[in-house]
């Protein structure tokens, strides 16, 4: 029986399968079986020219929760294998002149999390803040950012699955329960086996196509690299386009549009929410 191997690409997310003559599946290979001679695939040339923004009337990118329920949830890679970061949102966001910032102390921020869906028998307690975007100019459009939480959890074991809530048990305002896997503990032979490396992601209609794929190969860790919703190509009352110094080369300052920060967030959180991440440089 021959075999042949298969290599998918999206964008930047791989994925390597054994085929067999019969065309069963033998195995994934990992980076533990290589080196392997590379093996690339051309573009998809539908994709050229066609990367539209994805408009904030979009499903996807409204605010779904109520009050101060958690929104925008992400877990994070943190020092070591034992430990993640979980980040989330509370409260929505404000744009205008005149905004007036929410008080990040009148919202707990608090992860419930363990090795069984119920009882989440282990609690992490984080802190808060809230950003601004502010501009010298009259006319122009302030932002203030929702309640931003994040918390440590400590004491994980090494490629194990967790379960996990996170928000204001006492307003209440908690989240829905979620799910990770840790990191396997490090070491020359023990490694993610199925990482996913994405840059220049955007937030268009392609990128639905890459998102797709990269959930579609169920990654172990994903590697954001950077410029993921270009918000600098954006005036303030949320006007885009493609080369901001063509279009607006008359405005005082550069502005940009906060608010796609925030439908970024909402986007990606089926896959920030249960996928460890380690995010890059800002397209801010």
């Amino acid at each position: 029986m021959g075999l042949v191997s298969v290599l998918m690409i999206s964008f930047c997310v791989l994925s390597i399968s054994l085929i067999g003559s019969d065309n069963t599946v033998l195995g994934i290979p990992t980076t533990l079986d290589g080196p392997f001679k590379p093996v690339t695939v051309p573009l998809d040339q539908t994709f050229r020219g066609h990367a539209v923004d994805l408009p904030d009337t979009d499903p996807r990118v409204r605010r779904i929760v109520q009050g101060f329920e958690p929104e925008q949830i992400s877990v994070s890679l943190s020092t070591t294998h034992d430990s993640v970061w979980v980040s989330w949102i509370t409260g929505d966001f404000q744009i205008g002149e005149s905004i007036k910032p929410l008080n990040p102390k009148t919202v707990a921020s608090v992860v419930r999390y363990g090795r069984l869906r119920f009882p989440l028998v282990h609690k992490a307690t984080g802190h808060s803040l809230v950003y601004n975007q502010l501009y010298p100019f009259v006319g122009l459009q302030n932002y203030t950012s929702g309640i931003i939480h994040h918390a440590r959890l400590t004491g994980l074991k090494p490629n194990t699955l967790y379960y996990y809530q996170c928000g204001d048990p006492l307003i209440p305002a908690m989240s829905s329960t979620y799910y990770f896997k840790t990191m396997p503990a490090s070491g020359p032979k023990s490694y993610p086996s199925r990482i996913a490396i994405v840059g220049d992601l955007g937030l268009t209609y392609n990128t639905t196509s890459t998102v797709d794929h990269m959930i579609g190969n169920s990654p172990d860790l994903v590697l954001l690299v950077g410029d993921v919703c270009y918000a600098n190509l954006y005036l303030t009352n949320g006007t885009g386009a493609d080369c901001y110094s063509c279009s607006f080369s008359q405005t005082p300052i550069h502005e940009t549009y906060q608010p796609r920060w925030d439908y970024w967030g909402r986007y990606m959180q089926p896959v920030t929410s249960k996928n460890s991440n380690n995010g890059g440089r800002r397209k801010s």
